[in-house]
């Protein structure tokens, strides 16, 4: 699939006051609080860590790398891209959701805690990711799915353009991004099939600095978002990070 979702950022303005990061949050105040019930809590992904070294974002010897609200932690055995999701007080405990392979945890992680970082070299300073994308062949279904697992109902419905659709759920301080391109063939058996995660967005303190840091051969030149005074960028192919990420001024 084209990287059209780069083009563009959504957000579900009458929740903006849950913007802020559970950095310090205790149990008792996500699950009191002004926090949705179900909160990610990290993403496993695959591949060499030496990609992400590159871009500044460093993993301990274990594999955990703090990206603001939440943590991605990468088993190197695994292929590149996103394997998973670690959810914190979900009602239902399942281990798939709609395919996407699902793990559960008591306690959110030390968010405030740097960790992976390398002696001397660049350190890219994440706020935390806005939104995964999440690919599926039928929206309404994966929707549901999430909207029964997690609580998290559905926000908005986004026709994209070229046959693209989006949904929008937000799981703490994650917004969840349910793309699926409508099938030219009819019949159920065009929306047969799992969904899967596919993509991350990060968001930066300062965007230009980054890009005067990695240059144009490993990102984009930032660009203005959909939403006003917002920028973004691309990581390139040749960043080699196995998964399509961008990078999103605050």
């Amino acid at each position: 699939m084209a990287l059209a979702w780069l083009d563009y950022v959504e957000e579900n303005k009458e929740e903006k006051s849950t913007d802020a990061s559970l950095k310090g949050q205790s149990r008792q105040a996500s699950k009191h609080g002004a926090w949705l019930v179900t909160t990610v809590a990290e993403f496993v992904i695959g591949g060499p860590l030496g990609p992400w070294d590159a871009v500044g974002i460093h993993f301990s010897p274990d594999g955990v790398a703090n990206v603001g609200n939440t943590w991605l932690r990468c088993d190197r055995n695994l292929t590149p891209g996103i394997h998973s999701w670690a959810l914190f007080e979900a009602p239902h405990r399942d281990d798939s959701i709609d395919g996407l392979i699902t793990t559960h945890v008591d306690e959110l992680p030390q968010l405030g805690e740097t960790i992976g970082e390398s002696d001397g070299s660049f350190r890219l300073d994440i706020a935390g990711v806005d939104h995964v994308v999440v690919n599926t062949p039928d929206l309404h279904r994966t929707s549901d799915a999430i909207a029964v697992a997690t609580g998290g109902s559905l926000k908005r419905v986004r026709d994209a353009g070229n046959g693209m659709q989006q949904g929008f759920h937000r799981l703490g301080g994650v917004i969840v991004e349910i793309v699926s391109t409508r099938q030219s063939k009819i019949g159920p058996e065009s929306k047969v099939g799992p969904a899967s995660f596919w993509g991350l967005v990060f968001v930066v303190d300062d965007l230009d600095a980054v890009f005067d840091h990695l240059g144009t051969d490993l990102l984009s030149p930032p660009k203005p978002a959909v939403q006003p005074e917002l920028r973004i960028a691309t990581f390139r192919a040749e960043a080699k990070l196995g998964i399509p990420c961008a990078l999103m001024s605050r």
